[in-house]
């Protein structure tokens, strides 16, 4: 069975190069390789033989023997050769009607009544199948392996005849290009010469004669030197000598030679140097020197002109420019000498008609005048004006060319901006209209007119905002317009107008006047737009900009009632907590205590989580930097978690690097409840296994410090589907997290915020039952110059009074309970109007104000201290009690005089510290 190949196009392209490389396939074989085949027919011992080619399309049988058809030329399609071409071994077939490889054969079909069938591919010396040398017979049979070696060599011998006749093609062709360059070498106007590195003339071809009337056998084997102009001979020489030293191989150089009239002519000559011979050939330059010296005449007046000056042959050569030509092309003379200044000049965009049309009439001796996009030598686009006018010789054909090129961009520009004006106002949607220096309409595009439903007739002569001015249109915006135009300013107005169907059509206006070259208003173009439904769309955004405003006032409102509501009976539960653990309880209630401050605690935890990420969502939080003792607030944090993480059985370690400044400037609140958040995680979820805080420096320049922190436990850990599903709002990892471990699922996503004002992300690491590591890094400034704040020394306020303002009966009795064990004096009043009395009886050295009381608020009292006359007043500390975290609040601390605040409930070491600010 015979293996059918597949070949890339590319594969079968060069193939079909190679076949047609030996021209085979034409009449130059016909009858070349007769021997060959016939020689195959008889080792095969079969009655026919044949070599077919294997083209693109067609098979083509070549060199026959015995076939009865005289067709030679089959389709290539179904044909068994194109295949068996790629062969290695002979093919052979002992009867073809019983194979398959046949089927669809043309074959078959064929009148010698072919039967067996072999064939030895025909493979050339570079490895491409030509075709294949087949032998048939009408008979079944089979040959033995000494007939198929036989027929491989034979196959050899083929492709040996085949090679031998490329190359005999080939040696006739390069034959034929040797005596085709001779002839041109022969008949070339320039001389060629052959010298010898001593000068001595060994070939030179007819143009010796034509040029000079030496004849070939005058100038063989003398010196080039006896035919030059003496006095041009040592600077000739010393120009190649110097050369050679360079190690320059090419020279060209324009020297006079003496023709054997004894008449002077200039040559161009150029030489190269090979071996121990110069090539050479030179063309006589003397009309050319003679028209470069007149050149020089004409170029001392055309060189001072503004406009530029280029002279050409009658063939467009440029001979010469000026200097103004430079200027505005960028092209020196020696960048288009002997060029057509056109093909220099032009580019994608010129019209290259015009170029050609202006050749055209330089060739019928007619001068012209034209106007063409060209292109400066930096490929920038210019517009030239070109005048061209023709110097006829005494024959009557063109001698020269001098043409005045003048830059005319400007003026093209000009003009093009006003048609693409034209066409713009006159197109576009946008309503145009032109006024004179009154304002009044001169000119309305069509689009005004579809606009305003007013045609250009009606419109001359009257002004647009008398037109359309309604009863509801803003008078004093037009007149202010009007004003603005009569101060030469432009202007752009936004206005209610009427269109002539009488609807309401909001408009937008823009206004420009047009300026003469005195200063003087020649006209105003006004460009107007329909902006209708923008207006529109503007009033509805308003209406739900109010609508947003509303619910975020409400929802403020809400926090802020809910805070207060919700923290007053908690400042109870926690106050009365603390006074009953500091008040020596029974050691069987010391449990309970701590359960109910733990819950009390933790409720205030929660709700501190809502109203922080509130502010949060609402931007209303932001970072307070002051300096920082890093190493003492971690420390700080791990002290405190040590209770919680050994209830769990856990181990809490700390690694802090040295390399951290003492201090760093760092919102030491936020920090801290970053922490407290992770680690409080980390130890919540971990039993009975460790608990790591790593704190490192990770870059370090003269002002900055990046720090990682890193938290890693060993407990539970995080599904990995459930990664970045925990720093969503009110989410945990499991839906029995918060069931077995509480919490509301708000740590995180408020971390997560607070890190994002930080400019940070936070990572983390977790395989579920093998731990979890969350970590972050923060840019921190360094300080400079600042001491860390001394340790608080012991407060004492003895003899201190102090006014509570409270309505709540509760919160005063815890107030009354803390303030009383530090030696101060309490008084107690349950609104602002007896605040305002009592302060007005008694000198106090400090007062704690509640906000929300019946009557006159606490910021209202405030107010109302601070403004009475004496300096008492006016430098009492007060200090707000409040329940509320918003922001709002916060700034109403400041406009109505208060000094701080103290959040409810009370801790007693923030209100204590609060107090020694003031009393300390």
């Amino acid at each position: 069975m015979l293996n059918t190949p597949s070949l890339s196009a590319e594969a079968e392209e060069q193939r079909i190069q190679a076949l047609y490389s030996y021209d085979v396939l034409g009449e130059g074989l016909n009858n070349e390789l007769d021997n060959l085949v016939k020689l195959a027919a008889q080792i095969a011992s079969t009655k026919k033989s044949y070599i077919s080619f294997v083209d693109q399309d067609y098979i083509v049988f070549k060199a026959s023997h015995g076939l009865i058809t005289k067709q030679r030329i089959f389709a290539r399609l179904g044909s068994i050769c194109q295949y068996a071409m790629y062969s290695s071994e002979l093919y052979q077939v002992a009867n073809i009607r019983l194979s398959k490889d046949f089927e669809g054969s043309p074959l078959l079909q064929a009148q010698d009544n072919i039967i067996f069938y072999a064939s030895v591919a025909l493979v050339d010396t570079d490895g491409f199948p030509l075709g294949c040398l087949c032998v048939v017979d009408d008979e079944e049979k089979l040959l033995n392996p000494a007939q198929a070696e036989a027929l491989q060599t034979l196959s050899q011998q083929i492709i040996t005849h085949l090679s031998l006749r490329r190359k005999n093609l080939q040696l006739e062709a390069q034959t034929k290009r040797s005596e085709e360059f001779i002839n041109v070498f022969d008949a070339s106007p320039e001389i060629h010469c052959i010298l010898n590195r001593n000068g001595d003339i060994l070939f030179t071809n007819q143009a010796a004669y034509n040029m000079l009337g030496y004849e070939i056998t005058e100038v063989l084997g003398k010196s080039m030197w006896s035919f030059c102009y003496r006095e041009d001979v040592p600077r000739i020489i010393k120009y190649i000598e110097d050369g050679l030293k360079n190690g320059q191989k090419l020279f060209s150089l324009d020297f006079r030679v003496i023709d054997k009239n004894k008449n002077i002519k200039w040559l161009s000559w150029s030489m190269a140097s090979k071996g121990d011979r110069w090539f050479s050939h030179g063309r006589d330059i003397t009309e050319k020197k003679r028209i470069d010296t007149e050149l020089l005449h004409l170029s001392l007046v055309a060189s001072k002109v503004n406009n530029g000056v280029v002279i050409s042959d009658e063939h467009n050569r440029v001979s010469w420019a000026n200097d103004a030509f430079t200027s505005i092309t960028g092209f020196t003379l020696e960048d288009i000498q002997g060029k057509p200044l056109g093909d220099l000049i032009r580019g994608p965009e010129t019209d290259w008609s015009v170029i050609e049309n202006a050749r055209k009439l330089i060739k019928d001796k007619k001068s012209f005048t034209v106007d063409i996009l060209a292109y400066r030598k930096d490929r920038s686009k210019i517009w030239l004006s070109i005048y061209s006018t023709i110097v006829l010789s005494p024959q009557g054909g063109v001698e020269t060319e001098i043409e005045i090129i003048i830059d005319i961009t400007d003026k093209k520009n000009a003009e093009q901006e006003l048609e693409v004006l034209s066409t713009v106002a006159s197109k576009t949607n946008t309503g145009v209209s032109i006024c004179n220096q009154n304002g009044e309409i001169t000119w309305v595009n069509e689009a005004l007119e579809k606009l305003i439903g007013y045609s250009a007739k009606e419109l001359y002569g009257k002004k647009l905002g008398d037109v359309l001015s309604t009863a509801e249109t803003d008078r004093k915006v037009v007149l202010d317009a009007r004003n603005a135009s009569e101060r030469k300013k432009s202007f752009s107005i936004e206005v209610l107008a009427q269109k002539k169907n009488n609807n309401k059509i909001w408009l937008s206006v823009a206004n420009t006047p047009i300026l003469n070259d005195k200063g003087i208003v020649e006209r105003y173009i006004e460009l107007i737009a329909d902006i209708t439904e923008r207006k529109q769309v503007e009033k509805g955004i308003l209406l739900a900009k109010e609508q947003a405003l509303q619910l975020s006032e409400a929802k403020e409102m809400f926090l802020s009632v809910m805070s207060h509501e919700i923290r007053t009976p908690l400042n109870a539960i926690i106050g009365m907590t603390h006074l009953l653990l500091e008040n020596n309880p029974k050691p069987s209630q010391i449990d309970d205590l701590n359960i109910l401050k733990f819950s009390g605690e933790n409720l205030l935890n929660i709700i501190n989580d809502v109203l922080d990420f509130t502010k949060i969502e609402t931007g209303n939080l932001h970072l307070e930097f002051s300096p920082v003792n890093l190493q003492v607030l971690c420390n700080d944090i791990i002290s405190s978690l040590y209770v919680s993480a050994n209830k769990q059985f856990n181990q809490l370690q700390f690694n802090f690097d040295k390399n951290i400044p003492e201090l760093i400037l760092a919102d030491k609140t936020r920090l801290y409840q970053i922490l407290m958040n992770l680690l409080g995680n980390a130890i919540k979820f971990t039993d009975h296994g460790l608990v790591e805080l790593t704190v490192g420096v990770v870059n370090e320049t003269a002002n900055q410090i990046s720090v990682k922190f890193e938290v890693k436990d060993n407990g539970i850990g995080i599904p990995s589907d459930k990664k970045e599903y925990i720093f969503e709002t009110f989410t945990q990892a499991k839906s029995d997290i918060s069931r077995k471990y509480g919490g509301t699922g708000l740590g995180l996503a408020i971390t997560k915020r607070l890190l994002n004002l930080h400019q940070s992300e936070i990572m983390v690491e977790s395989s579920e039952g093998k731990g979890t590591t969350f970590s972050f890094t923060i840019n921190f400034e360094k300080t400079f110059g600042i001491q860390e704040t001394e340790k608080a020394k012991k407060i004492l306020f003895e003899g201190k009074r102090v006014l509570v303002v409270d309505d709540n009966e509760i919160n005063i009795l815890i107030a009354k309970r803390i303030l009383t064990t530090w030696g101060l004096q309490i008084d107690f009043v349950s609104d602002g109007y007896k605040a305002i009395e009592a302060i007005t009886t008694k000198k106090y050295d400090l007062v704690l104000m509640d906000i929300q009381m019946p009557g006159i608020n606490g910021f209202e009292t405030t107010t109302i201290i601070r403004g009475m006359d004496d300096e008492y007043y006016k430098n009492l500390p007060i200090v707000a009690l409040t329940a509320s975290t918003l922001d709002n609040e916060k700034s109403k601390f400041k406009e109505s005089g208060m000094n701080d605040h103290v959040l409810k409930p009370f801790n007693p070491s923030e209100i204590k510290k609060v107090i020694s600010n003031f009393l300390g």
